[in-house]
């Protein structure tokens, strides 16, 4: 993310200075006193007085509904920090205690007293203490002036980041997002409850709360306008102008980037955010923000670092993950410098990571590729950062680079998947997503798994879920094929007389791989036939039949292969 080039955001990380002796010299301490802000980490919260059987103390109920839904147990990364140590740490001196942070078992604090610091290594229960350096935020963001592309339909020049992703049937279908929570956490929201495409949002109150964690108070629509961007592209709602990928969703608010000031906290910052999110109740967390080097070279993370262990923020993205959250972020803007590698969180393997396309599909050169250090396939999945249509700060669009942008994008639409079928986890969703994007047979290093198409995963969804949404059900019942199962001879087709020819035909195995395509089906007959040519030569096995109509109109049914 940025607002004038490039950020650069201070912090720390593996070099960080650990103070864990007595005989440090004052000289030394007062030296890194100057820092002010400091992790105070625990060594467990045995003597917490909180219990894993009350998380009605800590947790929202519509978190722990969460976590039953997906049967995720509670355990001790839920607990709050205990309090007896927190108020140690207050009694040493000229101390404040800025936040807690209950997955680390840690505090943030703020102090330029050195007693506070030699007092620490005397504390029960202290463990190690950590002071921040300067880092440079890579998710840059490339703002042009309006060079809009005409359409008629309701969506306006913003119809093409959603029709590439095949999200408009499930907009029609009425999942927009209603019902499902989405935290955006960023660097500032300026100018948001005023500008036009988010009119609907406020008007209809689906903001479920707002937290400065820089500031330590509520106050969002300031800073920055990046996070503003960054929302537009789900919760817009302007016919003919700009129609977000989940315009009915509600919104949780957070600004966790200090765009003030050079400071890697930032990535602290981002887990309280996140940890706040995750007690709330919130399904979706929408990160823009990357991480790779600092202003120090010798800081600076490597290659081998992107290894989805070893930044902050990317191990507080698998924990938010492991919540029951689905996590979305950015692969970040360096697909043209020397480091092109995505950065943190990224890497993370919990972590649903959106590289950027241009409206014609083709990876953006802007774009940060993988894999990651040990060998995953990043970025997972991609879709448009190239020419988004975004907000202005008033009573306008225009378009920005970035896969700041591509991210929500994908976010959003997530959230429509998840709201037509509310049964599933959030891994359900995240691999129905990947599996049913345009490369999930053969990624690359550029486009990972490709782009994904939302009613190929719908199918798999239903097919993971063995349950179907209503409207899934309502077209299984109108597409049959027999004999059913199959072994040799014409396979026949009943079809519902709203399908519309021209069609397109796809197989797909049950882990979801596509086993093959065909396209401009002209009639019935040339249906049956491609696809009983189609099923030659595979395995036994269940596979899904999709068929998309010239309408667009998906159509899904399953064929047992003997």
């Amino acid at each position: 993310m940025n607002t004038n080039g490039k950020l650069w955001i201070m912090g720390w990380n593996r070099l960080s200075l650990i103070f864990i002796a007595l005989f440090l010299l004052p000289i030394a301490i007062q030296a890194q006193v100057a820092n002010n802000r400091f992790l105070v980490y625990f060594t467990d919260k045995a003597n917490t007085p909180f219990s894993l059987s009350q998380p009605e103390a800590y947790l929202s109920q519509r978190a722990i509904e969460r976590r039953i839904n997906q049967n995720i147990a509670i355990d001790s990364l839920d607990l709050p920090v205990d309090p007896a140590y927190i108020q140690a740490v207050q009694n040493l001196g000229d101390v404040e205690i800025l936040f807690p942070i209950k997955w680390m078992n840690a505090i943030l604090i703020e102090t330029t007293d050195p007693a506070v610091i030699l007092g620490l290594n005397a504390l029960s229960g202290f463990d190690r203490l950590e002071v921040s350096r300067v880092l440079i935020n890579t998710d840059e963001l490339i703002f042009k002036q309006p060079m809009l592309p005409k359409s008629d339909a309701d969506y306006g020049p913003s119809l093409n980041q959603i029709e590439m992703l095949n999200g408009l049937t499930l907009h029609s279908d009425g999942f927009r997002g209603e019902g499902k929570w989405i935290g955006v956490l960023d660097g500032g929201f300026t100018h948001a409850p005023n500008a036009w495409v988010l009119d609907s949002l406020f008007l209809n109150n689906r903001i479920i709360g707002t937290k400065n964690f820089v500031d330590g108070d509520d106050g969002v629509y300031e800073r920055s306008s990046h996070g503003t961007y960054v929302l537009s592209t789900m919760a817009g709602w302007q016919i003919d102008s700009l129609i977000g990928t989940a315009p009915k969703a509600s919104y949780f608010l957070g600004i966790t980037e200090d765009v003030t000031q050079e400071r890697r906290i930032e990535e602290v910052f981002w887990e309280i955010g996140a940890e706040y999110a995750d007690s709330l109740g919130v399904d979706i967390i929408n990160t823009s923000l990357g991480y790779t080097t600092f202003d120090v070279i010798d800081d600076n993370y490597t290659y081998a670092d992107i290894d989805g262990n070893t930044a902050l923020i990317t191990r507080a993205s698998d924990i938010a993950a492991s919540r029951g959250m689905l996590i979305v972020t950015s692969a970040g803007n360096e697909g043209n410098n020397q480091w092109y590698y995505v950065g943190a969180p990224a890497d993370g393997d919990s972590v649903l990571t959106i590289g950027s396309v241009d409206a014609f599909g083709d990876a953006s050169t802007f774009s940060s590729r993988g894999p990651t250090f040990d060998g995953r396939v990043k970025p997972n999945v991609m879709a448009q950062g190239g020419l988004t249509v975004i907000s202005d700060l008033d009573t306008g669009i225009k378009v920005g680079n970035g896969t700041s942008f591509a991210s929500p994008v994908l976010a959003g639409m997530a959230a429509c998947l998840w709201q037509a079928f509310p049964d599933a986890t959030a891994w359900q969703v995240f691999r129905a997503i990947e599996q049913s994007a345009s490369l999930f047979e053969m990624p690359n290093d550029s486009m990972g798994y490709g782009i994904p198409d939302f009613e190929i995963a719908r199918v798999l969804l239903g097919q993971v879920l063995d349950v179907n949404s209503p409207e899934v059900a309502k077209r299984n019942n109108a597409f049959m094929l027999y004999p059913n199962p199959y072994s040799e001879g014409l396979l026949h087709a009943e079809l519902n007389p709203e399908l519309s020819f021209p069609i397109s035909l796809a197989v797909l195995s049950s882990v979801g791989k596509v086993t093959s395509k065909s396209d401009k089906i002209a009639d019935k007959l040339a249906l049956e036939q491609k696809l009983t040519q189609n099923m030659i030569g595979l395995a036994s096995g269940v596979y899904v039949i999709l068929l998309q109509d010239a309408k667009r109109q998906a159509f899904a049914s399953r064929l047992i292969k003997r």
